[in-house]
């Protein structure tokens, strides 16, 4: 999983069209989780404010999803994380555009119990889009304003 291939263009293309422009009670895509503390938190705008540890997304979907589904998946997967004060992650929403099911996948376990964050200044929303594309990966980081909309940041 090192090749990055996938036009930038074409991921936030499909990125952006498949994000609810509605943010309807805090989740930003239409498949949603249970058990995240929403009662306040901040979204990335314009640049990266909440670091991954030594164990990216990547690594950690590598490394827990089944070996048959790490093989086998293509498309986009995006992911909205809550980061709370001490790191932990929270799935709250995500949008499957791949060719398995969300079921399958067991996301929200994977990422609830695998992906830490250094410590962020105040709980943050993290929006991560994964494209697959057979041995390529590629992942973005995307923030949100209200000048800019939803945009790749860095």
């Amino acid at each position: 999983m090192s090749k990055l291939k996938p036009p930038l263009n074409k991921i936030l293309f499909l990125l952006l069209f498949s994000i609810s422009f509605v943010n309807q009670a805090q989740n930003i895509f239409d498949e949603k989780f249970e058990g995240c503390n929403t009662d306040r938190f901040a979204t990335e705008k314009d640049a990266i404010e909440v670091r991954e540890t030594n164990k990216d997304l990547i690594y950690v979907l590598a490394n827990n999803l089944e070996t048959e589904n790490v093989k086998k998946i293509k498309g986009l997967l995006s992911f909205q994380i809550i980061v709370d004060l001490n790191g932990k992650s929270c799935l709250l929403s995500v949008d499957n555009d791949t060719n398995i099911p969300t079921k399958k996948l067991n996301l929200k376990e994977i990422i609830d119990q695998n992906l830490n964050w250094e410590k962020p200044t105040e709980k943050t929303s993290v929006i991560i889009a994964i494209m697959f594309n057979g041995a390529s990966v590629e992942k973005k980081r995307i923030g949100m304003s209200s000048e800019k909309g939803f945009h790749q940041i860095k």
